[in-house]
């Protein structure tokens, strides 16, 4: 799976994620600053699922009807269980979180079907 990591997530994440040979690409080495709108239209160029901690995307999707591959919204804010939380569920649910927004928290996992998908 290609990620597409919003800046607002941590370094410690981004290199674990990078350690366990996953395909990221990290808005804070990439074009720091990037607006939202813009994060979305990148992911889809590069069909790539959004990682991000950033409620706003979910509006982005729903309201304005942007059409990422997928995302997946982590709502965990302690480090280390964020990263085993996101490990386990890539791990697990890989391929099947294209085309869902995904929420994760610490003791559950949510997902809604992204529009016209």
């Amino acid at each position: 799976m290609k990620l597409l990591v919003d800046e607002n997530v941590s370094r410690t994440i981004v290199e674990v994620l990078k350690n366990c040979g996953y395909d990221l690409l990290w808005i804070r080495e990439y074009c720091r600053g990037m607006a939202d709108e813009e994060i979305v239209r990148l992911s889809m160029s590069e069909d790539r699922v959004i990682l991000t901690f950033d409620k706003d995307f979910g509006e982005l999707i729903y309201r304005v009807r942007m059409q990422p591959p997928g995302v997946i919204l982590a709502r965990i804010s302690n480090n280390q269980i964020c990263t085993k939380g996101l490990l386990n569920l890539l791990k697990k649910h890989g391929d099947k979180l294209r085309g869902y927004f995904t929420v994760l928290r610490e003791h559950r996992i949510r997902r809604r079907r992204l529009l016209n998908r």
